[in-house]
């Protein structure tokens, strides 16, 4: 479930890019795309969460840096071209630092994927999006399991 609500909020913070207030974003089309009312909710408290705590929902990159990083051939063997443009994906939303990405691909290495992609990136992408580690409970809690509704 949690991979469907980094799914919107790929989506949300791509409209936010684009110009577009949080208001004017259309939950009705996301929910024919497929989605539950809960995983929007939850994608959107994770946004609001984000806002209230005063960070930034896009990392700011470094204006002087027009670098972009060069895939081994080694990550290329394993993380497919589409997972590649994934993380390009997220890093040009400002979702994921340099870092961030450096941290998913040697996670894809280490939990032995023989072939990584998209779905695979956003497993592990979760752990670092929504601090599974125990550092933040309030935003655990916003996180919603299958079997559970907002009212």
């Amino acid at each position: 479930m949690q991979e469907k609500i980094l799914e919107i909020i790929v989506h949300i913070l791509s409209q936010i890019k684009s110009d577009k207030h949080l208001n004017d974003i259309d939950v009705a089309a996301l929910s024919q795309e497929g989605y539950t009312d809960a995983e929007i909710n939850s994608a959107f408290a994770w946004i609001y969460s984000k806002i209230e705590q005063g960070e930034n929902l896009f990392i700011e990159r470094n204006k002087t840096s027009k670098s972009h990083r060069f895939f081994h051939p080694a990550e290329k063997s394993i993380i497919s071209n589409n997972a590649i443009g994934y993380l390009i994906q997220l890093k040009e939303l400002g979702l994921i630092s340099d870092l961030d990405e450096e941290l998913i691909i040697d996670r894809i290495f280490f939990l032995g994927y023989q072939k990584a992609g998209i779905p695979e990136i956003q497993t592990v992408l979760t752990t670092l999006i929504f601090n599974f580690d125990g550092k933040s409970e309030k935003l655990e809690r916003l996180i919603l399991q299958n079997n559970e509704t907002i009212h």
